[in-house]
């Protein structure tokens, strides 16, 4: 494909729960609309009294009740003007800013009614490459330019390569992922824990994973995450007497995160993770995969450590005890990262 060709890593479409988020949002319920975890902001969806919105959040109808809807929501509750979730291809009543939760749905909206974006501004949320060619690139492109007022990236990186690409560097916006700092709070590290949290896909590195936790016998790994005993050396890895797994519902999470003094975000590809920001404001010290936004978050050596995506598990082992002596207060390196100051970042594109 065109992003292997230049060396940019893809989700596939298993895999487009943005970094982690999908512990967000609860099982859909049978003809109820499913609740995010997130709590939600003070304002509910309305329309203006002549039918009209000020913020039309559209959503793919088979996204309904997944993490993209919940992230909408979030945005739309958090401010004071009308705003619906609209699940396309159902019709969308007309809006001054129009907010579209992934690119590919971007395009489609643009193919079929392109002319309902012309008085209007339009934001498309861009999380992560996907499998491209030189002329799905050069359509979107094109889409982008004449029909966006900010393309929103998830992390700086991802930005880069579409500037690269052509496109015009005041039509492009970087805002990051974010965590609810009530519900995670400041703890002191001393515990002694390395924390991991993921589901499990092979980008998540199960191998390199097995291999620091060999390296560092004398630690304590806890991973909390579902679907590991996919990883065909799940049975070797729970043998390991360091190691710990551990399923939970979200609510738990902070109270788990609590323990860890290190996080650890050892996958090839991330879309964000947001693990990273909860572990953060949690107070722990990440050492992360450069991925994601984690270079936008982690000075190195600073509040955390990053490695490159081919480095061995020595290297890594070695940032772990590096991250144990590490002082200072990691929570007030991210704690402006709140739902609320996410949402309030998007609106103000707008202004």
């Amino acid at each position: 494909t065109y992003a292997k060709q230049l060396g940019i890593p893809v989700l596939t479409s298993a895999e487009t729960a943005w970094g982690g988020l999908n512990a967000f949002v609860r099982p859909k319920q049978a003809g109820a609309a499913a609740r995010s975890a997130i709590r939600a902001g003070p304002y509910k969806e309305r329309l203006n009294p002549d039918g009209t919105l000020d913020w039309a959040f559209i959503v793919h109808e088979k996204a309904r009740g997944w993490i993209l809807d919940a992230i909408c929501r979030e945005i739309g509750s958090r401010q004071p003007a009308s705003w619906q979730v609209s699940y396309y291809p159902a019709p969308t009543p007309e809006a001054k800013n129009y907010f579209f939760s992934h690119h590919a749905l971007f395009e489609t909206f643009v193919d079929r009614e392109e002319d309902r974006l012309k008085d209007s501004k339009v934001f498309v949320w861009y999380t992560h490459p996907r499998v491209e060619t030189p002329a799905s690139v050069a359509k979107l492109l094109q889409a982008f330019e004449q029909h966006v007022t900010k393309v929103i990236f998830a992390c700086e990186s991802n930005r880069q390569v579409w500037i690269e690409r052509g496109l015009a560097e005041e039509k492009t916006a970087v805002i990051l992922g974010a965590a609810d700092p009530e519900m995670f709070r400041f703890h002191k590290r001393g515990g002694g824990v390395v924390g991991l949290s993921s589901s499990f896909y092979e980008r998540k590195n199960p191998d390199c994973l097995m291999a620091v936790m060999k390296h560092l016998p004398h630690r304590e790994f806890l991973l909390l995450g579902r679907k590991w005993n996919q990883y065909a050396l799940f049975e070797e890895m729970k043998a390991l007497p360091n190691f710990t797994y551990k399923s939970a519902p979200y609510r738990e999470y902070p109270a788990i995160y609590s323990t860890f003094d290190v996080f650890l975000s050892i996958s090839n590809l991330e879309g964000g993770p947001i693990p990273l920001v909860e572990a953060m404001m949690s107070n722990s010290v990440p050492v992360a995969s450069r991925t994601g936004f984690a270079p936008d978050l982690i000075k190195h050596g600073e509040n955390g450590f990053i490695f490159d995506l081919d480095a061995p598990a020595e290297t890594i082992a070695e940032m772990i005890e590096a991250a144990f002596d590490l002082p200072g207060d990691i929570r007030k390196t991210v704690e402006h990262l709140s739902w609320d100051n996410f949402s309030a970042s998007i609106v103000k594109l707008a202004e």
